[in-house]
C-alpha cells in the first residue's frame, strides 16, 4: 500500500463514477426484471439462473445473490485487480432488485391478459436498459461485474481473446440453463444478437465524459 502515500483521491471523479455504478447497476437489474416479466426469454445468463431456478424453488434474487457471492469471492481470489466497488454494490443489491422489479412488472402486465405486443415493449426495455447499464459499468472503471469474471479468466489465463471467451461463457451458461429448464425465446435471441452492439454504442458515447474526470487517485 506503499504507493498510495504519493497518491491523492480525486474526489469528483470518485463521487460521479461511484454513482453511475449504482445507477447502472439498477437500471441492469430493472432490464434483466423486464427480461423475466415479459414472459419472451432472456439472455443467457438469466437463462441460467431461470434454469437454477426452477431446480431449486428459489426466487430469482436469491440465486443471482449466491451466484454474485461465489463469482466475488473467486473474483477475489484469481482477479483481484478488478474487483473494485462496483462489484460489491452488484453483490450486496443485484438480486433482491431483481426479485422487486420482476415481481412489479408481473403484478401490472400479468402474462394472462397482456398483450403480446406490450410484451414486446417490456422486452425491448429490457434490452435497452441491460446494454446501457453494462455500458456504464465498464465506462465508469468502478469493478467488473461477477459474471463478467468468467470470460476475463479465460481471456487472462489462455490465448483466447475477451469477445470469444465472452462467446464461450454465454454459451456454457446458455447450454446449462436450457439442460435445467431456463425458458429460451425470442428474448434470447434479440439479447445475443443486440446487446453487444447496443452496448458498444452506449460505451463509445460516455467513455470519454468519464474518462475527462480523471483517474480516481492522482499523483500529489
Amino acid at each position: 500500500m506503499n504507493f498510495l502515500k504519493d497518491k491523492t483521491i480525486n474526489w469528483r471523479s470518485f463521487t460521479i463514477r461511484l454513482l453511475v455504478s449504482f445507477f447502472a447497476t439498477v437500471i441492469g437489474e430493472f432490464g434483466i426484471g423486464c427480461y423475466y416479466g415479459c414472459g419472451l426469454g432472456t439472455d443467457p445468463i438469466s437463462v441460467f439462473v431461470d434454469g437454477v431456478h426452477k431446480v431449486c424453488g428459489l426466487s430469482y434474487g436469491d440465486i443471482s445473490t449466491i451466484c454474485n457471492i461465489i463469482l466475488a469471492i473467486l473474483i477475489i481470489i484469481f482477479e483481484r485487480q478488478h474487483l473494485g466497488i462496483g462489484t460489491l454494490i452488484a453483490v450486496a443489491i443485484a438480486g433482491p432488485l431483481i426479485d422487486v422489479f420482476e415481481t412489479l412488472i408481473r403484478v401490472n402486465f400479468p402474462l394472462e391478459t397482456t398483450s403480446l405486443m406490450v410484451r414486446m415493449l417490456i422486452l425491448m426495455a429490457g434490452l435497452i436498459t441491460t446494454s446501457v447499464s453494462y455500458a456504464m459499468a465498464i465506462a465508469c472503471r468502478m469493478g467488473i461485474g461477477t459474471f463478467q469474471f468468467i470470460p476475463i479468466f479465460i481471456a487472462d489465463k489462455t490465448p483466447i481473446k475477451l469477445d470469444l471467451a465472452q462467446t464461450i461463457s454465454d454459451a456454457v451458461f446458455f447450454i446449462i440453463g436450457v439442460a435445467l429448464g431456463g425458458v429460451i425465446g425470442i428474448g434470447t435471441i434479440v439479447g445475443v444478437a443486440c446487446t453487444g452492439y447496443l452496448m458498444g454504442f452506449v460505451l463509445d458515447r460516455i467513455s470519454k465524459p468519464l474518462d475527462d474526470l480523471g483517474p480516481i487517485l492522482e499523483n500529489k
